[in-house]
Parts: C-alpha cells; structure tokens; sequence
C-alpha cells in the first residue's frame, strides 16, 4: 500500500507542477494517476477488512453507484440532467464503465478514515451509530465531489443540461442537485454495506487511517490547484473547507463513540467478572 500511495503522491506531484509552471501533461498521467488511486484503495481495502469483505464492499459499491449513474444519466435522479462524452472510455447504457469503480473509491476512503478510529471492541452497535458512521462517510465523498465535478465537467468528461427537472443555482456549472445525490447514494452504498458486517467483522477490522487521510489530503491539493487553475475560487472556498471539516468532525464524532463505548464496558465488567 504504501508504494502505490508513494506512486500517486509522484503522479500527482508531477501534474500539479505542470498545471503551476505550465508545461505540457500527456492524458495518459490522468489516468496512471486515476488507476494508482483505485489500486491503492483496493489494497487498502483488502488490509483493513480482508478478501472477502473487501469484495463484498466493492460490489456493493459498483452495483449500487452504477445503477443510479444510469438511471441519473436517463431521467435526471438523483443528480440532474446530464451526460458523458467519450473521453472517460467505452460506455454501456450511457455510463463509462470505469464509473463504477469510482464510486467504491470515493466511498471507501471516507469510510476508512471515520472507521479507523474505532481501534478497540466496539460495544456500541446501533442504528443510531450505523446511521451516524453512514452520513460522516456519505459528507466527506460530496466534499471530495464539490471539487471534482466542477473541475471534470470544464474538462468536458461530461456536461449537463440547460433544463434541469428541479431548479437550483449552480456551483461552476454543477447543479446542487448533483451534490445532494452524490451525499444520498454514498450513504445508501455505506448503510447498505454496513447493514450486512456482522459485529464480529466490525470489531477485526484492522486500520490503515493515515495512509487513507494522506490521500484525502492529496486529492484536496489536486483538487484546489486545479480549480484555481481553471478559476472556480468559489468551489475552491466551499470545497476546501468542506474536506477538512469532515477529518476534523469525523475525529470529533470518533472520540464520542469511544466515551460511550467505555462506559458500556464498564457496565458489562462487573457482570463479566461474577460469572467469572
């Protein structure tokens, strides 16, 4: 894991200087640089939650974040109107095929980061934890989104519409409504996939968080550099506030969970220790 983080760090450090000093980039380091990040959270994921949950949690994500690529593509829900052009690959019913992917990336790294902190025996398993970990995770892939979708849709990866079914101001072109689907359908893929860990799987999981926040924190630069770059200072301002607000809430939220989950063992210890 940490000589595919190494070799993102590299692909990126060499785009961000050819965007400040203005030399040429191929269009194949985007995708290396694309492919480093994938690879890298795939052997992140198979650290932290083994094989088999590793696999699921990819399915989950691919099925799940696929399916309402498609139907967003076909009717406007849950994001707003709009369209891939070809520069992202083959596409099947209208979606790049490599999409699928991106949507267990970009709800894996979050996840990673929130559920790394619970390093001990989680005593506390509820809806109301499971529904807490599911909306952190779900806040920190829209504030990756609310740089990325401006950034690639001046790209031309894709476009949307001049009629859009619900009417909301724009950030750099995007609709709100495309930030409002990326938070509900994260949040699906992560309550879905958390609804069926058993507990025993939630309390082996073993952590990798910094590795996780260094690309958090990498994709915040590349994307604040290449938003100044194509002068969207408004989505540098409310991207950039938005990712380091969710590592910082995220730690907060954390270090609650671990009070209550104390207190719930302190309970359980004098009864553990007369059957004893």
């Amino acid at each position: 894991m940490h000589v595919l983080l190494g070799l993102y760090a590299v692909l990126l450090t060499y785009i961000i200087l050819g965007l400040v000093i203005g030399f040429n980039i191929s269009a194949d380091i985007f995708f290396d640089l694309s492919f480093a990040l994938l690879f890298f959270t795939i052997a992140q994921s198979l650290y932290e939650l083994r094989a088999r949950s590793a696999l699921l949690f990819i399915v989950f994500a691919s099925v799940i974040g696929y399916a309402t690529e498609v139907l967003g593509t076909r009717t406007g829900f849950p994001f707003g109107t709009y369209s891939y052009s070809d520069l992202l690959g083959p596409r099947v019913l209208g979606v790049p095929v490599v999409v699928p992917l991106i949507w267990f990336v970009i709800t894996y790294v979050p996840l990673s980061i929130l559920w790394g902190t619970f390093q001990h025996r989680l005593e506390v398993k509820n809806s109301k934890m499971l529904f807490s970990i599911s909306a952190f995770t779900a806040f920190g892939a829209m504030a990756w989104d609310l740089l990325v979708d401006p950034m690639f849709t001046s790209y031309g990866y894709w476009s949307w519409s001049a009629v859009q079914p619900v009417a909301t101001p724009r950030l750099s072109g995007v609709p709100l409504t495309n930030f409002i689907g990326w938070f509900v359908v994260a949040f699906v893929i992560t309550a879905i996939r958390l609804r069926f860990t058993t507990a025993a799987k939630m309390d082996s999981v073993r952590s990798n968080t910094y590795d996780s926040i260094a690309v958090y924190v990498m994709l915040l630069i590349d994307g604040v550099v290449a938003n100044l770059e194509l002068g969207h200072y408004l989505v540098v301002g409310i991207g950039s506030l938005a990712m380091l607000a969710f590592p910082i809430s995220s730690l907060v939220y954390s270090r609650k969970l671990k009070l209550a989950n104390q207190k719930v063992i302190a309970r359980k210890s004098p009864k553990s220790a007369r059957v004893e």
